[in-house]
């Protein structure tokens, strides 16, 4: 046994000693605790206090130093990173951020310039548009203010090395992005058709609306740009769209109910004392039925020119314009020619047609009853001439005579109601066969009819010619002139043919 064993075994024996005291004073207490001996053990060699804390103190410095030391190396790297080497990324582009914003915008727009944007149609084709064609061109200021944005964002200030995705703004032309979608993005298979609303024979009728299909893009406004924004290279592809009608047969029923209260009221008019019943199908034909597919609503109005047309219409078996009587002097007696008639006519109809428009819908019925008015007829006076022409601008006639005797009845276009033509007892002055014929109208433009025909001058620029621009309709019907006397071709051709220099002519109302 070493010396140093032999300094060990007295400790030894001491404790040895000490724990058969301690289990004889358990055993004495009757104590039912169980007791843990543990293994005797040599005791270590202990080191001083003091040395201990000194130690642990110096080496918590060199760890601290370590510490921060690794985190400003790593700041350091971060900041580099950030500041020198982060991209951003556009499509499959990608560019550092340590280009000047010049740079930048010029590499976009150059990539912009090659970029094509797809669109995937039905029969398998594809078709590419330049962003131009779209209406669109980059907003540079706008696009660097966000690029740098993101850019300084604190997720991608911490991931530089993570590209930073750019999303280009765009200036837009509406009209021509509108129409690219309509004409680029739209095709119509089957065009739907709104409900309608007619009448017939003054039945009312509702024919349903029909879906229809086109070939389209759902939200394509948003698609369009978002894929733009990207410069997205994927085909955008067009899908089967339902094209609902704008108006239904449910949003009309209303207003067929509306119409039949309108179309079923009694609406009388008394007229020389005779008492007339406008039918469903007359009053049908005053209205006017407007639907408006934006606001799915129909308007219903009264059209009073068409009230007025009815009216002239039941007032003509017993209305008509005075005629006037024509008297011949020969020497000193004066003698008959045609006997005059008064003219009777409706007054204040005009009046009575917005009345009637006005009350029509309120569908409580009409009654009006028409006044009649007699017009006296006008007397002239003509000499015992060998030829004369009288021109009666209301009738719209011509009458040739020889003496007392009548050649020939023409109908005629007279001045219109802005530019009557002169009445009065006048004489052919001047003839040509045919002349250029200009002037201004009552709007102060300028008119030119070449080539007018058979031309008798009576009173200054006022004439009786050859009138081929105006139909056949409105000779005898219409006064549609400047203030001359239009005749059919033929007619002119015959009266220019009869009538010399100096034949009286006599115009009146």
């Amino acid at each position: 046994m070493s010396d140093e064993d032999q300094e060990s075994e007295p400790a030894i024996d001491e404790k040895k000693q000490w724990l058969g005291q301690v289990i004889t004073k358990g055993q004495a207490d009757n104590s039912t605790d169980k007791t843990i001996v543990e293994d005797l053990k040599e005791p270590e060699n202990t080191v001083a206090p003091d040395s201990i804390d000194q130690e642990k103190t110096k080496n918590q410095k060199h760890l601290l130093i370590y510490s921060v030391s690794g985190l400003a190396a790593v700041l350091i790297i971060w900041l580099f990173g950030a500041m020198f080497i982060s991209k951003f990324a556009l499509a499959n582009k990608a560019y550092s951020s340590n280009l000047s914003d010049t740079a930048l915008i010029s590499k976009i727009n150059n990539q912009i310039k090659a970029y094509k944007l797809t669109v995937a149609y039905p029969n398998g084709t594809k078709k590419y548009y330049g962003l131009s064609n779209l209406g669109l061109d980059l907003n540079s200021k706008k696009t660097l203010s966000s690029m740098h944005g993101s850019e300084h964002r604190l997720t991608n200030l911490l991931m530089w090395w993570r590209p930073i995705k750019v999303s280009l703004i765009f200036n837009k032309n509406e009209a021509m992005f509108n129409s690219f979608i309509n004409t680029s993005t739209q095709i119509t298979v089957q065009p739907s058709q709104d409900a309608s609303l007619s009448i017939t024979g003054g039945k009312i009728s509702i024919v349903g609306a029909v879906t229809g299909k086109q070939y389209g893009l759902i939200n394509g406004a948003s698609s369009l740009i978002n894929t733009a924004t990207d410069l997205n290279t994927s085909p955008i592809k067009l899908q089967t769209l339902a094209v609902n009608p704008a108006l239904t047969a449910d949003e009309l029923a209303p207003y067929k109910t509306t119409l039949s209260s309108t179309l079923n009221q009694n609406a009388s008019f008394v007229v020389g004392g005779q008492t007339i019943t406008a039918s469903a199908s007359d009053i049908a034909n005053w209205l006017e039925i407007t639907p408006n597919d934006k606001t799915k609503k129909v308007a219903i109005t009264v059209n009073s020119g068409k009230v007025l047309a009815y009216i002239d219409s039941i007032a003509s078996p017993i209305t008509h314009p005075a005629k006037a009587q024509v008297m011949v002097s020969n020497n000193g007696t004066t003698q008959v020619l045609v006997p005059g008639v008064n003219g009777i006519s409706v007054t204040n109809e005009n009046a009575i047609a917005t009345r009637v428009a006005s009350d029509l819908l309120s569908s409580k019925g009409i009654s009006e009853t028409l006044p009649i008015n007699t017009q006296p007829f006008e007397t002239i006076t003509a000499g015992n001439y060998p030829k004369w022409i009288e021109v009666d601008t209301t009738n719209k006639r011509l009458y040739a005579y020889e003496f007392t005797n009548l050649v020939t009845t023409d109908l005629v276009t007279a001045g219109a109601p802005a530019t009557p033509t002169v009445t009065g007892q006048f004489a052919i002055y001047s003839k040509f066969t045919t002349q250029d014929m200009q002037g201004e109208n009552v709007d102060g433009s300028s008119y030119f009819q070449p080539h007018v025909p058979w031309i008798n001058y009576f009173y200054k620029d006022y004439a009786i010619h050859g009138n081929y621009w105006r139909p056949t309709s409105y000779f005898g019907n219409v006064n549609s002139s400047h203030g001359c006397v239009g005749l059919g071709d033929d007619d002119a051709s015959w009266i220019y043919s009869w009538a010399p220099i100096g034949t009286p002519v006599i115009v009146h109302t």
